[in-house]
C-alpha cells in the first residue's frame, strides 16, 4: 500500500490552507450532522480538519487516510489541541476492514480521487448504522461541461485526480446505492487560476501544463467549465450532501 504522491509532496501546504481549514463547505458539511454521535469515520481525512470538528461531537472518531505525510499533519493538529478521541488509521477505503458500525461517515474534497465510486457508496452503506448519515463535500462538474474539460484540467494539476461527477451523477450514484437524500447544498467559490492551482507552483511542470491547457481552449469551452479568461477566474462548484441508507 503506497502513499498518494501528490499529497505526500504537498501535505504541509494543505495543513496551512485557510480554504481547507475553514472553507464554507466545511461549515455546511458540519451543519448537516447531528450534534452528538457515538462513532464517526472520516474517509480520506487529509490533514484532519474534518476529524477535528467531528471530535467535538462524537465520542470516538476514526480518521482514515492512505498517505503518511497527511496523517502526520493531522496528528499534529489533533495532539496540539489535546484531543484524545481520534484514532488514526493508514489505509485506503477499499481495503479498510472493521467490525464497527458508524453513526456518521464523512468525506470532504476527496471523492473525485476514487476510481470505484460505486464501491465507495456500497461500503459506506455497509459501515453505517441504521439511520446513519453519509456526508460528502466534493467539487462537481458543471452540466455545461459536456466535453469533461474540468476533469481534464484537474488531472493536469494533480495526476491522482480521477474524476469529479456532476450534480445529477452524484445524486444518482447515491440513490442507486440505496441512499435517501436528506439534504444537498451547492456552494460556489470564485477563485483565481493561481489560487485554484495552489499548492502547485505556477512555474512547476504541472502548473505550466495546466496553463497551457487553459490557453488551448476557446472562450466558449472555458465558459462551459465556468472559467472566465478575461478575469483569469474560475467558479468552483462544490456539492455538500447528506444521505442515509
Amino acid at each position: 500500500m503506497s502513499d498518494n504522491p501528490f499529497f505526500n509532496d504537498h501535505a504541509k501546504q494543505y495543513s496551512k490552507s485557510d480554504s481547507f481549514k475553514s472553507g464554507n463547505d466545511l461549515k455546511i458539511l458540519m451543519s448537516l450532522l447531528p450534534e452528538k454521535m457515538s462513532r464517526a469515520l472520516d474517509v480520506a481525512t487529509g490533514t484532519g480538519f474534518v476529524a477535528f470538528e467531528l471530535s467535538k461531537r462524537s465520542e470516538n472518531v476514526v480518521a482514515l487516510d492512505l498517505t503518511d505525510a497527511m496523517l502526520s499533519e493531522a496528528m499534529k493538529l489533533i495532539s496540539s489541541n489535546k484531543i484524545t478521541n481520534v484514532e488514526f488509521v493508514k489505509s485506503d477505503y477499499y481495503s479498510y476492514d472493521t467490525f464497527s458500525k458508524f453513526d456518521t461517515i464523512t468525506c470532504r474534497r476527496a471523492l473525485h480521487h476514487f476510481d470505484k465510486k460505486d464501491f465507495f457508496f456500497k461500503k459506506s452503506k455497509e459501515l453505517l448504522r441504521e439511520n446513519g448519515i453519509l456526508a460528502i463535500s466534493d467539487m462537481i462538474v458543471p452540466d455545461t461541461d459536456t466535453n469533461d474539460l474540468l476533469n481534464k484540467l484537474e488531472r493536469k494539476r494533480d495526476p491522482t485526480h480521477f474524476a469529479a461527477l456532476n450534480e445529477g451523477e452524484l445524486i444518482f450514484s447515491l440513490k442507486s446505492a440505496g441512499f435517501r437524500i436528506i439534504k444537498s447544498v451547492i456552494d460556489n467559490e470564485q477563485i483565481t487560476f493561481e489560487k485554484w492551482l495552489s499548492p502547485v507552483e505556477t512555474n512547476s511542470l504541472n502548473g505550466i501544463e495546466s496553463k497551457r491547457f487553459i490557453n488551448s481552449l476557446s472562450d466558449d469551452e472555458l465558459k462551459s467549465m465556468a472559467f472566465d479568461r478575461s478575469t483569469n477566474t474560475m467558479t468552483k462548484q462544490r456539492m455538500i450532501v447528506a444521505a442515509t441508507p
